[in-house]
């Protein structure tokens, strides 16, 4: 019985990896947020309301879900702004914008929204 005095080899290896080095974890890198594109600061994160009342009546408006879509077609470009409900607001606010030429090319939004806003007399 001399065996069951001295340590079994298994039991030596079990532990062995007990005293393994702990593994030191970096915390994961904060989201990167993007800064607000240039020209879209009057509709980003404004109600439907406020960006009716600068462009007038949408050409088209639908819902999906909580999401909400404003389509405003322009002679210069087709303006596309699409709003979220936020964890501070119910109501949707515009949370991003893109746009494009009558003929479907790609435009950035914030020059057409700069094309569409009516002047100011």
């Amino acid at each position: 019985m001399s065996w069951m005095r001295a340590p079994s080899l298994f039991g030596l290896l079990a532990l062995a990896g007990c005293a393994g080095t702990p593994t030191i974890r970096s915390a994961a890198p904060p989201p990167v947020i993007n800064p607000d594109p240039p020209g879209l600061l009057q509709i980003l994160r404004k109600p439907e309301t406020s960006i009716t009342a600068l462009l007038g009546a949408p050409s088209m408006a639908r819902s999906e879900g909580p999401a909400r879509q404003l389509q405003f077609i322009r002679p210069p470009c087709v303006f596309d702004v699409f709003l979220y409900p936020t964890a501070e607001s119910r109501v949707p606010l515009a949370r991003t914008a893109v746009a494009r030429a009558p003929d479907g090319t790609a435009m950035d939004a914030g020059r057409c929204l700069a094309l569409i806003v009516p002047v100011a007399p």
